[in-house]
């Protein structure tokens, strides 16, 4: 059967589950190693990035008060509401992009492991020198989901700029953010089994709902301060829970034609 033939599986409430799932095994002794590296990057990135975004929004607030007569004040305040959420969803999602991009090849590693750990050593088992080997590829699956994410950025960050439309914009933000952060996440474990991006966005298409749900709860997690360290690491275990979930309802739909 062909890996985008799947059907709706998994449920809305065991997608949210997952996230949970992913923290205790970040957490586990087994994984520590391959979480430690990835949790300083992103704590080097956020500390540094977050106080640079903090410090952009406050000036385009400011900025946008400044443009609005007395009895508008109030327009400025929803205004200033709305840019806000959207800046915050957007740009933790950045930050955790950027610090995913440079940590890809621990959590590639880390995707293995926890698979292996799940199917009770049944797996790929890659070792250190495997990893090495891979980090070219590793390094463009990254460039290619980017390539991906970022024109649909662009025209959300055009929706934000434009009046009226911007009223909508932190939706479209949450809406592509939470496609992502499924995508994202999830891709270790196809990487590491060869599946293309292009089949793998197929798989999740056709798990849509459960994907979406993962990837929502992600984008959210992700805005909470300090636990939004070790949520990358945690989705990345999440993501290859996931993608063994659905491999198994693959699995249980051959048996049952």
């Amino acid at each position: 059967m062909n890996i985008n033939q799947t059907t709706q599986k998994i449920s809305f409430v065991t997608a949210i589950s997952l996230i949970f799932d992913g923290i205790s095994l970040a957490l586990k002794k087994e994984f520590r190693a391959f979480v430690l590296i990835p949790i300083l990057i992103n704590l080097v990135l956020f500390s540094v990035l977050g106080y640079v975004l903090f410090y952009y929004i406050k000036e385009l607030i400011f900025d946008i008060f400044n443009t609005f007569p007395d009895w508008l004040v109030f327009v400025a305040y929803i205004l200033s509401a709305l840019l806000v959420i959207a800046l915050l969803i957007a740009g933790c999602y950045f930050f955790s992009t950027v610090a995913t991009i440079i940590a890809s090849p621990f959590y590639g590693l880390l995707a293995d492991k926890v698979e292996l750990y799940l199917n009770n050593t049944q797996g790929i088992d890659m070792s250190v020198t495997d990893l090495i080997k891979d980090i070219p590829r590793i390094l463009l699956r990254e460039g290619r989901k980017q390539l991906f994410f970022l024109p649909l950025a662009f025209l959300c960050l055009l929706i934000s700029l434009v009046p009226v439309l911007n009223f909508v914009s932190p939706f479209f933000w949450f809406a592509l953010t939470s496609w992502m952060g499924c995508l994202q996440y999830a891709d270790y474990a196809y990487d590491n089994h060869h599946v293309s991006f292009k089949d793998m966005q197929q798989d999740l298409k056709q798990n849509y709902v459960s994907s979406f749900t993962l990837g929502a709860t992600v984008s959210i997690a992700l805005l909470i301060p300090i636990v939004n360290l070790l949520i990358p690491p945690a989705a990345v275990c999440a993501g290859t829970k996931y993608y063994l979930l659905l491999k198994q309802a693959r699995q249980v739909e051959i048996i049952e034609e």
